[in-house]
C-alpha cells in the first residue's frame, strides 16, 4: 500500500458515519497505527504495554480494544506457535505477544477508492503459485487463517513495486533457488518483499554483462 492509498484508507475510517456503535476512540487509534504500519500483508508482534505507551491509554484499554476489532473483523489477530515435544505437535503460547494486522477489506471504504489497494488478478495468481509451492515443500500446512490474503496483498505490493507481473514473478523464482534468499521466499511474500531491494541488486548482479565489439 503506497502512501496515496493508506491515505484513502484513513480518510474512509475516519470520515465514515457507519461505524459499528461499539467502535471506541481507542479502536481508531489502533487501527490508524496498524494501518500506518502496513500491516495489511503481516503480523506486528508489539506488546500491549508497548502500543498502550505509544498511543498514551492504559494496557487493559489495548487488551479490548484488539477484542473487539477482531470481534468485527477489522484485525485479524496471531498467536505464534511453538513445538511442543511432548505430543509431538505445534501448539499455540499462552503468554506470548499476540500478532496484529489490518483487514482493509473489512474497513470503511469510500466511492473514490484507490484501486490497486485491492489485490488485483495477477496479484492473486501470484499469491496463489507461491502458496501451492510452499505446500509442496511441506512449508504451508499450518499457515494462519489469513495467509492467503495477506499473501494476495504482498503479491500486488511486488507488482507494484516491480511494474509488472512477469518482473514479480522473475523476483520470486529467482529467490527461491538462491541460497542467500530461499529461507525467506519459503516462508511468505512478504517476507520475501522486505528484502526486495537487496534481491534486485545480487539479480543485476548476476545478470551476464553485455561484451563491447
Amino acid at each position: 500500500m503506497n502512501q496515496k492509498s493508506t491515505i484513502t484508507l484513513l480518510q474512509s475510517l475516519y470520515f465514515s458515519e457507519s461505524k459499528p456503535p461499539e467502535l471506541r476512540p481507542v479502536d481508531v487509534a489502533l487501527l490508524t497505527y496498524l494501518v500506518l504500519r502496513q500491516t495489511e500483508d503481516h503480523f506486528v508482534y508489539d506488546s500491549q504495554l508497548t502500543l498502550a505507551n505509544r498511543l498514551g491509554c492504559k494496557r487493559e484499554a489495548i487488551a479490548d480494544s484488539i477484542k473487539r476489532l477482531d470481534n468485527i473483523e477489522w484485525i485479524t489477530t496471531n498467536r505464534q506457535l511453538k513445538w511442543n515435544p511432548r505430543t509431538h505437535k505445534r501448539t499455540r503460547t499462552i503468554a506470548k505477544t499476540l500478532g496484529l494486522a489490518v483487514n482493509p477489506d473489512k474497513l470503511p471504504r469510500s466511492e473514490d477508492k484507490v484501486r490497486h489497494s485491492r489485490p488485483s488478478t495477477d496479484a492473486k495468481w501470484l499469491a496463489a503459485q507461491h502458496t501451492g509451492q510452499l505446500l509442496k515443500l511441506s512449508l504451508g500446512k499450518n499457515q494462519h487463517k489469513n495467509f492467503d490474503r495477506q499473501q494476495e496483498q504482498a503479491a500486488q505490493r511486488l507488482i507494484d513495486e516491480l511494474g509488472s507481473l512477469e518482473g514479480a514473478v522473475d523476483v520470486v523464482n529467482f529467490a527461491m533457488g538462491n541460497a542467500r534468499y530461499h529461507k525467506a521466499a519459503r516462508k511468505s511474500l512478504y517476507e520475501l518483499r522486505t528484502r526486495l531491494a537487496a534481491i534486485k541488486e545480487t539479480m543485476a548482479e548476476q545478470q551476464p554483462k553485455a561484451v563491447v565489439a
